[in-house]
């Protein structure tokens, strides 16, 4: 009977991790007037909403932020190519992304601002390792990130498997924590892609941090948004730039998309 007991506990458990609805249970902790300023002041879609935390999305409506740049692109992948950088035909990946300003800051002499960027695949890649995500900064910047004990703070990554059938996405893992970073260049999130997928399944994931500029700097800025495609078992491997920040390092073994988004600060 105890063995039972625990079956059906652990089954339960196993249920509300892989459970579509838990990722929207935290969305209901917005108000309606908080949903309509992200649907309508910000332009958010559904899957925008419900990929970020809802603390950063209630942060955005109190600090009464505005979209500074946002991109909305899709990609392929040719598998069968080895090459760095190939054509891009159309098709397999959405790739899109907003940057923020948020008008009140809470860090003293530095106006505050948020990027992110969601990805969907579109079909079912030959290659399902692990992927990542880069967002980098040019150096002459002076991008600003906040930390606690030694690590970047205001970091938020997740990988899921949307349903196309239902509409639904069943959030496989998210964390706080970089997969790596550097100081005043940018961050990185990898993404596990999983394999077993039905036809109506499909991986997607999000990457996000918040950075901070000086009030007294103003002009044009930069943040580049990288995707990069593994093809071979073993990691991507992150480089680190004077004009682009963190980015994905080329190889023959990797495909790499990316975005180049301008904003004023």
């Amino acid at each position: 009977m105890i063995k039972k007991l625990g079956f059906i506990v652990a089954l339960c458990s196993s249920f509300l991790f892989f459970s579509p609805f838990v990722k929207a249970a935290e969305i209901q902790e917005l108000t309606a007037d908080e949903l309509d300023y992200l649907y309508n002041e910000l332009g958010f879609t559904e899957a925008q909403v419900n990929s970020l935390p809802a603390s950063h999305l209630k942060d955005f409506v109190a600090g009464k932020a505005e979209v500074v740049s946002s991109f909305d692109e899709v990609y392929s992948f040719d598998e069968n190519v080895v090459s760095t950088l190939a054509a891009i035909p159309s098709g397999d990946l959405s790739f899109s992304g907003n940057v923020l300003k948020i008008n009140t800051s809470d860090v003293s002499g530095y106006n505050k601002f948020y990027a992110f960027a969601n990805f969907r695949w579109l079909t079912h890649p030959a290659f399902n390792l692990t992927d990542k995500i880069t967002i980098g900064f040019p150096s002459n910047l002076g991008v600003y990130f906040k930390t606690s004990n030694g690590n970047i703070v205001g970091h938020y990554s997740s990988t899921s498997m949307y349903n196309k059938s239902t509409g639904g996405s069943t959030q496989l893992a998210s964390s706080t924590t970089p997969d790596k970073w550097q100081v005043g260049a940018g961050v990185a999130s990898a993404h596990d892609l999983r394999t077993t997928l039905n036809a109506s399944q499909f991986n997607e994931g999000t990457i996000s941090q918040y950075f901070y500029i000086q009030t007294g700097l103003s002009g044009k800025g930069n943040a580049q948004f990288e995707y990069g495609h593994n093809r071979v078992v073993g990691s991507i491997g992150i480089s680190i730039g004077s004009s682009v920040g963190l980015s994905i390092t080329p190889s023959s073994t990797t495909d790499i998309r990316s975005y180049a988004a301008s904003f004023n600060y």
